[in-house]
């Protein structure tokens, strides 16, 4: 006797209560940039402000999302920049969800 077959469920993509982690992503690197620049930092300064625990060259690639961010590399940038990580993402999955890139609201 065959094995039952599973029945399918198609995902709705419609939904809009989760950012698509691509928009979400690059929301998060537009708001540090914002962050960093609105200070008058280079990448190589806010390096500095981490200790030397992240280069500017990876910077540029979290800001631009070429390089994916992990949390506690986030963490180092927000304490850093003197932020608050949930303010980050409260304002990242907004923008994501509104397709904005504005000024962070933090």
């Amino acid at each position: 006797m065959a094995p039952p077959r599973r029945r399918r469920v198609r995902m709705d993509n419609s939904d809009t209560r989760v950012p698509r982690s691509d928009a979400f992503a690059a929301a998060v690197g537009n708001i540090l940039r914002e962050l960093r620049l609105g200070r008058g930092w280079t990448r190589a300064e806010l390096s500095t402000r981490t200790a030397g625990e992240i280069a500017g060259s990876s910077i540029s690639s979290y800001e631009s999302g070429y390089r994916a961010l992990k949390l506690e590399i986030l963490a180092t940038l927000c304490t850093a920049l003197d932020v608050r990580v949930d303010a980050v993402f409260t304002a990242a999955e907004r923008r994501a969800r509104e397709g904005a890139f504005h000024a962070p609201e933090l």
